[in-house]
């Protein structure tokens, strides 16, 4: 069940339009953040640089979603870094072990599954067709070569090996560093936390579709709001909205069990300071039998709905029918 606390919190969060649109396109194209190298050689999450801006703290941003379990890590990728720069793009050469030399050809040992001859892939080529040099049978499968081996030969000197040496060359100040020598950082992948699912698609989906609906009947709409009541406190509202003199407050509360009598009392002290026409509670999936006996004594119209899908065509019905 939402704490007070975690409502205030949530709604703190998500008050952001650029966080709002960011976790909505995650959850809506099932987009996770992955990190990508950019132009310039530096690890970025691209999607999030996307919505929230270039210039944005991207990745205390994502600390925080961390923090209040919005997000998650996946598995890490490993990025190879120039240990100096941290970029991760470096060119990487081979070089010759014997003249050091950073010409070399890639070459596979090749078997010819039909006669069992084993030579190099080179052989094999018949003027752009493929052919045994053994027995002159044409290659017309893949499954009729298995690679047995690969080495590098080197151009200058034609010495072979298997195990080349690796140049590293940072784009920056183009310096060179060896396997020795490379930073291997680990950097992680994120995506919604399921444990916060019902509660993102309701803010973030189930929201703005109800905001929609009251701006088409008419009404002047904030979504999420903060609303100042007779106290001189402001409070957080799902949506609030006004028409010819006439407010209304709604607040959507959602659980993994029928919604608790905590959920309408908390939204009532709201209502009785700002002082709505219509107090409208939202409960998903459910309002327990508690809850629902305190609807009519605080003046709150609780709508239920199993999943949130019939939540707007209700809403609707209780506006346009004249209920509290």
């Amino acid at each position: 069940m939402q704490t007070p606390n975690h409502r205030v919190e949530s709604a703190r969060l998500y008050s952001d339009p650029n966080t709002r649109e960011l976790l909505r396109r995650m959850l809506t194209e099932d987009l996770p953040l992955e990190p990508t190298v950019g132009p310039d050689g530096k690890v970025h999450y691209s999607l999030a640089e996307t919505v929230l801006g270039a210039e944005a703290d991207v990745k205390g941003w994502i600390a925080e979603m961390v923090q209040q379990d919005v997000l998650k890590k996946r598995v890490a990728r490993e990025f190879v870094m120039c240990p100096v720069h941290l970029r991760a793009d470096p060119v990487i050469m081979v070089e010759c072990l014997k003249c050091k030399s950073r010409l070399s050809v890639k070459r596979s040992l090749v078997e010819h599954t039909y006669c069992g001859y084993i030579g190099d892939d080179s052989r094999f080529d018949k003027g752009g067709s493929l052919q045994c040099p053994n027995c002159g049978r044409p290659i017309r499968a893949p499954n009729e070569l298995r690679v047995s081996g690969v080495w590098y030969e080197c151009q200058n000197c034609l010495s072979k090996t298997s195990s080349p040496r690796l140049v590293f060359v940072c784009k920056e100040g183009n310096h060179e560093f060896t396997v020795l020598d490379l930073a291997l950082v680990n950097v992680d992948s994120y995506m919604v936390n399921e444990r916060v699912l019902a509660e993102l698609r309701n803010t973030l989906l189930l929201d703005p579709q109800l905001a929609k609906m009251m701006e088409e009947l008419g009404y002047e709409v904030e979504s999420p709001a903060q609303v100042q009541g007779q106290s001189g406190s402001k409070h957080s509202l799902d949506v609030y909205a006004k028409k010819d003199g006439l407010t209304i407050a709604l607040q959507v509360a959602v659980d993994t069990k029928p919604v608790e009598p905590s959920a309408v009392i908390s939204f009532f002290a709201k209502a009785f300071d700002i002082k709505p026409n219509k107090s409208v509670l939202v409960t998903i999936p459910a309002a327990s039998e508690e809850a629902k006996r305190l609807e009519a004594g605080y003046g709150v119209a609780v709508v239920e709905d199993f999943d949130g899908s019939g939540v707007v065509r209700k809403v609707k019905d209780l506006l346009e029918g004249g209920g509290r």
